[in-house]
């Protein structure tokens, strides 16, 4: 078998709130290694916007969530590929625990965060995820394929100012967080393994940062260039081709998936956040946190912000 992996974030530009990174794996016969998810999967899932009613949309979160439109297109395939694993996710602390990153310590430190655990679904029922679960298991089935995991890496803001202050350079960040997923992959997994990462902050050379990651590993350079990086790791009869691609959730679903997982989970983040907020100011306008508004929202919190001792270290990003 090979494994086909997708690693994506959500929240890398945004003031306020978390970045999230997450890495999805799925097993496939070596035979089938170069098909497109999408083909092999398409009795379940589709690429296009105009798909059948019974198939899940995946693509580019960005290109699939509105805030006006709500969640419901990230919930449905979210909590619908972890049914299909047996996952049956009731709150968002039991979805943080089934991607490997509920850490009660951290989210003690924030005041919207800490013990708010809440009810999942939020905005689909559990019937019409039932239904996507099985018409998932069905698809794998036909084609041999395994959903294997999906794993999710939590950078609240404090994390992640502490991270920038470190290493000096918020792509690093980005990187670092996705090479601690990519490390745990490398790890876990045996044989063929196909590793497509969404590039992230003008980076086109990373065998220095491979070779730092993965330090066992003889790390080759296939390709460098500004639309797709291609390395290839080899150690003690395990491979991995890792490539670092311009728009990669439009080329591979595995990516795609990814990207709607860490959006689903920032998301249900800011939600938290936000709520914290209008518990205060009732008719406050809830923000997604990117520059602009959040220039907004902060003025707006201010007063309460001053009064309930809220230091800038956990709410605002420095970069």
């Amino acid at each position: 078998m090979a494994v086909i992996t997708g690693v994506d974030e959500a929240g890398y530009g945004p003031t306020l709130g978390p970045m999230i990174v997450t890495i999805v794996a799925f097993d496939v016969p070596e035979e089938k290694a170069d098909c497109s998810l999408w083909e092999l999967v398409k009795d379940a899932v589709s690429q296009e916007r105009k798909a059948r009613k019974q198939q899940l949309i995946v693509r580019d979160s960005k290109k699939i969530y509105r805030a006006h439109t709500g969640l419901k297109p990230l919930e449905d395939v979210v909590l619908s590929f972890l049914w299909s694993k047996g996952l049956k996710i009731t709150s968002f602390f039991h979805l943080l625990r089934s991607l490997s990153c509920h850490n009660t310590d951290v989210l003690a430190r924030y005041p919207w965060y800490a013990d708010k655990d809440f009810s999942l679904p939020l905005t689909t029922n559990i019937s019409a995820i039932a239904n996507y679960a099985e018409l998932l298991k069905y698809a794998f089935c036909k084609h041999d394929v395994q959903f294997c995991y999906a794993h999710s890496g939590i950078v609240t803001v404090q994390e992640f100012n502490e991270q920038v202050r470190s290493c000096g350079n918020k792509s690093l960040v980005l990187f670092n967080n996705c090479a601690v997923l990519v490390s745990r992959l490398w790890k876990s997994s045996v044989g063929n393994i196909r590793l497509i990462v969404d590039k992230q902050g003008g980076r086109n050379t990373y065998a220095n940062l491979l070779k730092e990651q993965l330090p066992a590993a003889d790390i080759k350079v296939l390709i460098e260039g500004a639309r797709i990086s291609t390395y290839e790791a080899i150690a003690a009869g395990k491979r991995m081709k890792i490539s670092f691609v311009e728009k990669g959730e439009d080329m591979c679903m595995s990516v795609a998936l990814a990207s709607m997982f860490s959006k689903y989970v920032r998301e249900l983040f800011v939600r938290l956040e936000n709520n914290y907020w209008v518990q205060f100011i009732p008719d406050l306008k809830p923000t997604a946190g990117y520059y602009s508004d959040a220039q907004r929202f902060l003025a707006q919190i201010a007063s309460v912000k001053q009064k309930e001792a809220i230091q800038d270290d956990i709410l605002i990003r420095i970069k």
